[in-house]
């Protein structure tokens, strides 16, 4: 639409620019009001000193951007869409003349141009209500008039809420959810003591970097029962038990080898049950009197100790005799006994000390 204007009012299409300069007389600046027209009617109330600025004696508002249709809270205003600027004069006496009081030309003045300003506005329909009633200022409220019953069911936009206005008493109790907190600001200031508790805590949240030192104590630590002691195979739907041959035989009262073998003439037959022993028969390495035992996983070193005796399940001579150990090596040891070979008798021995390679 192009420029129109009358006695109240003045409307122009030139949104792209910044001052618009009105022509008509105010008793004041807060009976100014400034709105934006789409093509379609709809208007768009406008905010003093957030989107324009005024200045009544040069009877100029200019846009606080660079243009109208710029103003960041207003993406509605198009280049299609009109700026209106109008008058609406309180209605309420503005003079109130006293008996025996000197009349001055001032208050004269100003109480007929409220009468006659009136008049216009209404003739005019200044504020584009339809209606011969106009539009209601700031100045025509009486303080306290906008009850809670006269604003509209969601009336109260974002632009209308004074910051910091929203204080702790007036949140509804669980009206913060999830989608209101913004990423990242809670902080350990906005958690209360102890509110973390075990149902807060996800399933496999809290690493090594979440346990201080020596936080773990043995109260802390649960008993393993013998399910959860013992190796499993590790095939479909089992899993391997929490102290394995492999945990147990690193431990420092562990033997890291232990057997019996056969002390017959000929013979050197280690029994099934030995532990790390490289094959199920030991070397004789003389005609009667050593046996040599090879390890299957070698010795750190040569210092490990060899606890061994003799024995005889038929009851001869030289039962439970002691041995002696010949020679030490990472991958094998030597023991001698002085008994002589019997069908019947055998050599104990138990070997202490580390394999750990590395």
């Amino acid at each position: 639409m192009p420029t129109t204007s009358g006695l109240s009012f003045y409307q122009t299409d030139a949104t792209t620019s910044q001052a618009i300069t009105y022509g008509f007389d105010v008793l004041s600046a807060g009976d100014i009001t400034v709105i934006s027209v789409a093509s379609t009617g709809a208007q768009v109330v406008l905010t003093l000193d957030t989107d324009y600025t005024l200045d009544i004696d040069t009877k100029t508002v200019t846009c606080t951007a660079s243009s109208w249709t710029n103003l960041p809270n207003h993406p509605d205003i198009y280049p299609t869409s009109d700026i209106r600027i109008y008058r609406t004069t309180s209605i309420l006496p503005s003079i109130d003349f006293k008996s025996g009081a000197v009349l001055s030309e001032s208050d004269l003045d100003t109480a007929y141009k409220q009468g006659l300003f009136a008049a216009q506005e209404m003739a005019e329909d200044a504020a584009l209500t339809g209606a011969g009633v106009q539009a209601v200022t700031e100045n025509m409220l009486e303080t306290g008039a906008v009850t809670a019953d006269k604003i509209g069911a969601n009336a109260v936009t974002e632009s209308r809420i004074l910051n910091g206005a929203v204080t702790n008493a007036k949140i509804a109790n669980d009206a913060v959810n999830a989608a209101k907190i913004q990423n990242g600001t809670v902080g350990s200031d906005e958690l209360a003591a102890n509110c973390v508790t075990t149902a807060k805590i996800g399933a496999n949240q809290v690493t090594t970097t979440q346990i201080v030192n020596s936080a773990v104590t043995q109260a802390k630590v649960e008993k393993a029962s013998k399910g959860n002691m013992e190796a499993l195979t590790g095939s479909s739907a089992q899993s391997q038990g929490i102290v394995t041959p492999d945990v147990l035989r690193y431990s420092q009262f562990a033997p890291r080898c232990y057997g019996s073998v056969a002390y017959v003439s000929g013979s050197a037959t280690v029994s099934p049950g030995s532990y790390n022993v490289n094959s199920s028969t030991a070397s004789q390495p003389t005609a009667s009197g050593s046996r040599k035992i090879v390890f299957a996983i070698n010795m750190a070193n040569t210092n490990y100790v060899v606890v061994g005796s003799v024995g005889d399940i038929g009851g001869g001579a030289g039962d439970n005799g002691a041995i002696s150990v010949k020679e030490k090596n990472v991958g094998y040891f030597i023991v001698e006994t002085g008994e002589p070979d019997d069908a019947d008798r055998f050599i104990d021995f138990v070997v202490f000390g580390s394999n750990l390679l590395a």
